[in-house]
């Protein structure tokens, strides 16, 4: 409720500022159309009404006006702006809370990957995914930061516990601040609908280079010629037409030397639509005053040159503004080769790339991994009633109330379920639609939150180093050649691989419908030789199946396996699932049931 209050305030708050600037901008832009009408009518006033040097001064006054109220409109707009991007911070906390997927954006689907060991199978991104539920992000950097963290792909992850313990305190520390949080996100929202790309800003930061001697030589000297005979030639007795050429000759030169800086100085145009913009994210990190030692220890990456990062980006904006100074026709084609200001603004821009360009990805990295953090943080606030797991050094995963953060909290039931030590297993049991998926799915989403750093949909859980595998959604290739069965066993085959390597964290699998694309006999068979092997290399894992000859294992391993089972509640002709997890085998089943709850004539199994 606290997070629900706290958005629907910010979103009221933020929807009288934005609408209240958006009365003001149209008010301003009435004012600015009347002051540009007067200072017409004055124009006229003073061409055909031959009025004394009044109308002057009023046409004066009119232009004063005018300009500062073009610097009011500027503010004023990009203040909307700002209550806009806020506004839309707290719209996308309601979505979230709501698990509204149509108001939240979309775009992580291009990280899926079929090869990944479980993304596709946990829905980790696309549309209804873990990652639309945890992504608060404004920028590349910092959705790709997530997406890492989310796929296990960090190299932290590997790390146990440590790194993880740091994500945790940095996540509970960024959770308490939602004035920090709305402010990034704030800064972050007014670059664009599109999240801006840094390659190309990396790109030319990174690159070595700079103007030969001769040319800035020639951008201090050929003006100070060309001033030096206008101002001079007179007195010497210099001919105008001597004069007039010598200014033709600067502008040439000027404008042959532009033409060659054109490209690079065109382009600084698009690196402040990003990398200046991001200033005002990163100087907002810096000021924060963290208590987590691993927010603590980003903040010192963004002071790791001679001046802090926003300082530094400052300055290459400033730059960029003068450089912009060759948008106006004029100033490009006459004022700016005379002063050889192409030069001037390349070799600023070059001079700030020497001393500041190494650190540029740096300190993207670091916003990146603030926003990462910060995404998870909401979460976090958002969900209050989640445990933040306990991190174990040994081999276990014991989880209470354990449910699918995916699911509304009033849709959703929560299990115990209890992986003690290396080399157990659940086999699961359940009739069609009982929710044998649902659970599977729920462990590993659970355990992948808990290896990123954030709090998990349970009331409490241990947790030890694993990395997850999966099989669940298995898709043939007629492109490939590959059957369904036979892309099941190559996901197999490599979940087996990862749990006979040695020195690594063991293997949490989780096997849907294992090797359902065979006979039951050889189905039974080969399940069973799969389990015997993920538990004799010390794997733990889940594997849900409707084949009750895999039950035996039990029996057979003597501990190692323990059976479980999802159920159906029949009353008369109406059929209801309560997705409880219980002990022991599956006693009935429900495909019979449902195919005439569909309308499918079946006979009585009866």
């Amino acid at each position: 409720m606290e997070a629900r209050a706290t958005y629907e305030r910010g979103r009221d708050q933020r929807s009288r500022e934005a609408a209240l600037l958006e009365g003001r901008a149209r008010a301003i832009g009435t004012t600015r159309l009347v002051l540009a009408v007067v200072a017409l009518a004055s124009i006229g006033a003073v061409v055909w009404g031959r009025l004394g040097p009044w109308v002057w001064w009023m046409l004066a006054a009119d232009l004063v006006a005018f300009l500062a109220m073009v610097v009011v409109h500027s503010r004023v707009h990009h203040a909307k702006e700002r209550a806009s991007a806020a506004l839309r911070f707290h719209q996308r906390g309601l979505a979230r809370l709501d698990h509204a997927w149509d108001a939240l954006p979309s775009t992580s689907q291009r990280f899926q990957s079929v090869d990944h060991p479980f993304v596709a199978d946990l829905d980790v991104f696309g549309r209804g995914s873990l990652m639309q539920l945890v992504d608060a992000t404004e920028t590349r950097f910092g959705e790709e930061r997530l997406a890492k963290l989310l796929s296990l792909e960090d190299p932290g992850v590997g790390v146990w516990p440590d790194d993880v313990v740091a994500r945790q305190e940095a996540v509970r520390d960024l959770a308490t601040r939602p004035v920090f949080r709305e402010a990034l996100a704030t800064a972050g929202g007014v670059l664009a609908d599109e999240k801006p790309d840094p390659a190309p800003l990396l790109a030319w930061a990174e690159k070595e280079g700079g103007l030969a001697p001769a040319t800035r030589l020639l951008a201090w000297g050929l003006p100070l010629v060309t001033l030096a005979v206008i101002v001079l030639g007179s007195v010497v007795g210099l001919r105008p037409g001597v004069v007039a050429l010598v200014v033709v000759v600067q502008i040439a030169i000027g404008i042959a030397v532009g033409v060659r800086l054109t490209p690079m100085l065109s382009a600084s145009s698009a690196r402040e639509s990003s990398a200046t913009r991001w200033r005002s994210m990163i100087a907002a990190i810096e000021v924060e005053r963290f208590e987590a030692p691993l927010l603590r220890k980003i903040q010192q990456r963004l002071s790791a040159g001679k001046r802090k990062a926003s300082e530094e980006i400052a300055a290459l904006e400033r730059i960029v503004g003068f450089v912009d100074a060759r948008r106006n026709e004029v100033f490009r084609l006459v004022i700016g080769p005379l002063l050889m200001w192409d030069v001037h603004c390349a070799s600023a821009l070059l001079g700030w790339r020497s001393r500041a360009g190494v650190n540029v990805r740096g300190w993207l990295d670091a916003l990146g991994e603030v926003e990462a953090l910060a995404s998870l943080a909401g979460f976090a606030f958002e969900n209050p009633a989640f445990a933040w797991p306990e991190l174990a050094a040994a081999p276990v995963l014991d989880a209470h109330s354990l449910g699918h953060p995916l699911l509304p909290a009033d849709r959703r039931v929560g299990n115990d379920v209890r992986l003690p030590v290396a080399g157990r297993a659940l086999v699961v049991t359940g009739s069609n639609m009982s929710g044998k998926s649902t659970l599977l799915r729920a462990l590993g989403v659970n355990a992948v939150l808990a290896f990123a750093g954030a709090p998990v949909c349970a009331a409490s859980m241990r947790i030890g180093a694993a990395r997850v595998a999966t099989s669940m959604r298995i898709e043939d290739s007629l492109e490939e050649g590959v059957s369904h069965f036979y892309a099941e066993l190559r996901r197999l085959k490599r979940v087996l691989d990862w749990a006979k390597e040695k020195g690594r964290p063991p293997v949490l699998f989780l096997l849907d419908e294992i090797l359902h694309g065979t006979n039951s006999r050889e189905r039974v068979l080969g399940a069973c030789a799969v389990v015997r092997e993920l538990v004799g290399f010390g794997a733990l894992g889940a594997v849900s199946t409707h084949d009750l000859g895999i039950t035996a294992l039990e029996r057979e391993l003597g501990g190692q396996v323990e059976n479980v089972h999802l159920e159906e509640q029949v009353e008369g002709e109406a059929m209801t699932f309560d997705y409880v997890l219980r002990p022991g085998i599956v006693q009935s089943s429900n495909a019979l049931r449902l195919m005439r709850a569909v309308g499918i004539a079946v006979p009585d199994d009866g």
